[in-house]
């Protein structure tokens, strides 16, 4: 098929698509749209590999997501169970999986785990950044503050160890974080990505979409999460994620087309897809 557009960070694997994963999948091949599948642990990394092998406009990323480390105040999500500390052997085998290409989602969550997990969540995040080091794959970042933005900062602290451990690029996906903090990651070759979100929060991103350079950014829904405008209030898919292209090209006031254009170049230089 011809991918003309791809969602850099799906949860197709996640329960909310177990009765109808087949047509969505459809759906998107018949709108041209490929898109990566995110794993947040070992149940839903490994059916992002069956899907990524499939499905040809799929692909797939393994990983931990910082919610799933097990710790006492932890809010996983639903159908996902957590994980004692990241078991680098099973993730390993999957990384190296032919269409696995990258790993993730790693990294630091405040928003739903206390400042006084850090160390826990360290440990699995540099235990993935090692991973992916070995392997020779981009790492997918979860960064996220918490609710009244006081305490540890995500983006800080994932920063300051991709400087010292990463040996590989990789991307800031939702990214939330302000002007400096995106220019620290482009300063080490990371780029960032947007969601639906910009679509009804256009003021609150402007400065921000401006300012990242077309060549270091990616498009992605985050589905089932989030959809754009017009379907707020739906399950978000990856089809949906042109609405996101079109709102960068809107944004930076570029032609549709050379924002399309990009933004699949750039997913295919970091993911090697």
């Amino acid at each position: 098929m011809d991918i003309r557009y791809i969602d850099t960070h799906s949860h197709l694997n996640l329960y909310k698509f177990a009765d109808d994963r087949d047509e969505v999948f459809k759906k998107c091949a018949d709108e041209d749209v490929g898109m990566i599948t995110v794993g947040t642990g070992r149940k839903d990394s490994k059916l992002a590999v069956e899907l990524a092998h499939k499905y040809e406009h799929a692909w797939a990323i393994v990983g931990l997501h910082p919610i799933n480390v097990e710790v006492s105040d932890n809010k996983a999500r639903e159908g996902q169970e957590l994980e004692a500390g990241f078991d680098y052997d099973f993730y390993k085998e999957l990384a190296e999986d032919s269409r696995a290409v990258g790993i993730g989602e790693c990294g630091f969550d405040y928003f739903h785990n206390n400042d006084d997990t850090y160390e826990q969540q360290r440990e699995v995040f540099v235990a993935q950044v090692a991973l992916a080091n070995e392997v020779g794959k981009p790492l997918m970042l979860h960064l996220r503050n918490s609710k009244d933005g006081q305490g540890r900062n995500a983006y800080d602290d994932a920063s300051e160890i991709l400087k010292t451990e990463a040996k590989v690029l990789g991307n800031a996906h939702f990214y939330a974080g302000t002007q400096e903090q995106a220019k620290s990651f482009f300063d080490i070759g990371y780029t960032i990505s947007f969601t639906g979100v910009i679509t009804f929060a256009q003021a609150a991103y402007q400065e921000l979409v401006e300012y990242a350079p077309l060549d270091m950014i990616h498009g992605e829904t985050d589905c089932p999460f989030v959809a754009p405008a017009p379907y707020r209030g739906k399950r978000a898919e990856p089809w949906m994620v042109k609405q996101v292209y079109k709102t960068i090209a809107s944004m930076k006031n570029i032609d549709e087309e050379e924002v399309r254009e990009q933004l699949l170049k750039n997913a295919a230089n970091l993911y090697k897809i």
